[in-house]
């Protein structure tokens, strides 16, 4: 009832009339009223956010920045390996400060790029470096923050239309003053292409804000040397305005025991002298078999927490543990992780001719089995890469559990068409991020 009288109420209101001697008076009362009551009009139609970025901070002191550059590059130099990266950087700075002096006296300065490519294997530092460069940089007068903002395909492409560019605008706005670190950034254009990709239009937008905000961006892209390669020369406007690049390498078997004695010092650990002999042989059979998944200093940390997981085994079993103990790692300790085979140089080209038709190479072959497999063995994000030696191929494939028996049976049956000249083929699969073979199989063409 009480729903009831309130509607009635209201009605009554609403067909109210009240007679009026004279309506301008009664406007010109009303007046006061009606200005003060917000508008009833339909509304407007919500605006795109073109809201202005946030201005630069102000700048820091001389003092502060020369402080900055000189921890900046004392870390850089403190960092185990990296010599060519290290000498690089160097010669960078160097230059920035040139320019840098040469644009405070009026004397013009050259028109410097400091956007960058990583080029390289994985674990070898390339985040670690681009943080630090970030803060040389800002050392150096020409960033204002001297932050990093690390992304990836999946922080800049977007499933659906209109909403790739709106990612990457916050991208970009997070890095203003700093450096936009993007790994892997192959990823953002695919070899393969077709289909509704968004990747493309990810670039174009990043391109257009690298303009935009040419003074106060810096972007980085990183990923393994041949497929950045790939990815600079698919966009003239990528090809443009990154011409300053660093590669990577491996680290070698005295360096990834270096690097695991880092770890192991700031956890409180010390190594005998024959824990420290097994792993430098472990860390040389490892990287005399390394691939271009070698892990480097990923592999350094899984062994390391294989350790102490072999460590904590070993000490469960004892009565008495006195902290000697408990930061000692001794030989049995460390994993034996290592396949007890003739090592394979994946990175290394054979000098051997290409025993394919004359009209194929190595790449079209290799792309002709991963294509074969990736169907019939419905992954298709199987990566495959090819050595060949003389009559021999030796096949590695990257993916989740590569059924062994199937993809013999595929390759029996494949290379004979695309590769007849071949006799022994020597297959190994592993998974991604991972440095040990699940499996190895060899069999004859004959």
């Amino acid at each position: 009832m009480a729903g009831m009288e309130a509607v009635s109420e209201i009605w009554k209101q609403l067909h109210h009339f009240q007679s009026v001697e004279n309506y301008e008076q009664d406007l010109a009362a009303r007046a006061p009223t009606l200005a003060s009551t917000p508008a009833t009009s339909t509304p407007a139609e919500p605006q795109a956010n073109t809201a202005a970025p946030p201005p630069p901070p102000p700048p820091a002191s001389p003092e502060d920045l020369e402080k900055t550059l000189e921890q900046s590059l004392e870390e850089l130099n403190n960092l185990v390996g990296l010599e060519n990266i290290k000498t690089e950087v160097q010669t960078l700075t160097n230059f920035l400060k040139v320019q840098k002096i040469r644009q405070e006296r009026g004397l013009g300065a050259t028109p410097v790029s400091l956007h960058a490519v990583f080029g390289g294997p994985p674990g070898t530092g390339k985040t670690t470096v681009a943080r630090l460069m970030s803060r040389i940089y800002k050392g150096l007068g020409f960033l204002k923050k001297g932050h990093l903002v690390e992304t990836d395909r999946s922080g800049l492409v977007a499933g659906y239309i209109g909403q790739t560019a709106k990612k990457v605008d916050e991208m970009v706005e997070k890095a203003l003053d700093g450096v936009l670190f993007i790994d892997e950034a192959y990823a953002l254009v695919p070899r393969e292409g077709g289909g509704r990709d968004f990747g493309q239009e990810a670039v174009d937008t990043l391109l257009k804000r690298m303009e935009d905000y040419r003074d106060r961006l810096v972007v980085i892209v990183a990923g393994y040397t041949d497929e950045m390669r790939h990815f600079i020369e698919s966009n003239p406007g990528l090809k443009s305005r990154f011409n300053r690049y660093f590669y990577f390498n491996d680290y070698k078997p005295d360096e990834l025991v270096a690097i695991y004695k880092m770890m192991a010092k700031k956890s409180h650990f010390t190594l005998t002298e024959a824990a420290e002999e097994r792993l430098q042989g472990e860390f040389t059979q490892l990287y005399e078999q390394r691939d271009s998944s070698f892990g480097n200093g990923r592999l350094v940390r899984n062994l390391f927490e294989k350790t102490l997981e072999n460590q904590a085994n070993r000490l469960a079993v004892m009565p008495n543990l006195e902290d000697e103990k408990l930061t000692t790692l001794v030989a049995d300790d460390m994993p034996t992780q290592t396949r007890r085979s003739s090592p394979i140089h994946w990175q290394t080209p054979p000098p051997a001719p290409p025993v394919v038709p004359a009209n194929s190479n190595t790449s079209e072959l290799a792309e002709a089995i991963a294509s074969q497999l990736r169907n019939k063995l419905n992954q298709p994000g199987l990566q495959v890469r090819i050595r060949q030696r003389d009559a021999r191929l030796d096949v590695l494939l990257v993916g989740d559990d590569v059924d062994g028996d199937r993809t013999t049976t595929i390759l029996q049956e494949l290379l004979p068409e695309v590769a007849p000249d071949l006799t022994t083929v020597a297959l190994y699969a592993r998974r991604p991020n991972e440095d040990i073979p699940l499996w190895s199989e060899v069999f004859s063409m004959s």
